[in-house]
């Protein structure tokens, strides 16, 4: 943590920065079970940089490290690669309180294009937006707003402070695919090979970037 200096502390949040970050990236959010399925990938596959290091009591160990791959990031990171940034750890989120101040600092310090989160859900595959931005993004995936009727811990409180943060939001609500191979479960919510994939497959064709 030497390459690191504290920069802001909320009572439920702290936030360590290595560098002044000059990147313009898309911020994609590991924090609930699909997002984080989706960013071990894409840690996985990408040469990253951490810039960020968020660390809340909310956090807890995540007990269902991957063997094989890459060692487990922990608490949780901001890691940026070229126009693209996750806020990802191996961690559980035991509480959400603390994504309103993440959220505020992400603002300040990160001029992000846009922030993306991924929820499975019983339904066709659709997007909520937060902006006109953010609804093109949404038609480059080739996704249609949805009338979700459940959101996770995540999803509900990035949807509802993205305009008072200045930030443009896309939710994608990913099909729930039972027949795919499972990949872990945290409590009553399975993440499947095929959701992770799905994800992925939006995020470079609507980005342009090239990530499996």
């Amino acid at each position: 943590m030497t390459l690191f200096e504290q920069e802001w502390v909320s009572p439920i949040l702290e936030v360590y920065k290595k560098r002044r970050l000059t990147e313009n990236p898309t911020v994609i959010l590991g924090l609930n079970p699909l997002g984080h399925a989706v960013c071990r990938r894409i840690y996985e596959s990408l040469d990253l940089e951490t810039v960020f290091v968020f660390n809340s009591s909310s956090f807890s160990v995540w007990n269902r490290y991957p063997s094989g791959v890459k060692p487990p990031v922990v608490p949780v990171h901001g890691m940026t690669s070229e126009d693209l940034m996750i806020v990802f750890g191996d961690v559980f989120v035991k509480e959400y309180e603390w994504v309103t101040d993440m959220l505020f600092y992400l603002m300040k310090n990160v001029n992000c294009r846009f922030v993306l989160a991924f929820q499975g859900y019983e339904g066709p595959t659709c997007a909520q937006t937060t902006s006109e931005k953010g609804t093109r993004l949404a038609k480059r995936m080739g996704l249609s707003e949805g009338a979700i009727e459940f959101f996770d811990g995540l999803t509900a409180p990035l949807i509802s402070l993205s305009k008072p943060a200045g930030v443009d939001t896309v939710a994608v609500f990913v099909e729930t695919m039972t027949g795919s191979e499972l990949i872990y479960q945290v409590d009553d919510v399975a993440v499947t090979e095929e959701e992770i994939l799905t994800a992925l497959s939006l995020l470079e064709k609507g980005l342009g970037v090239r990530i499996m």
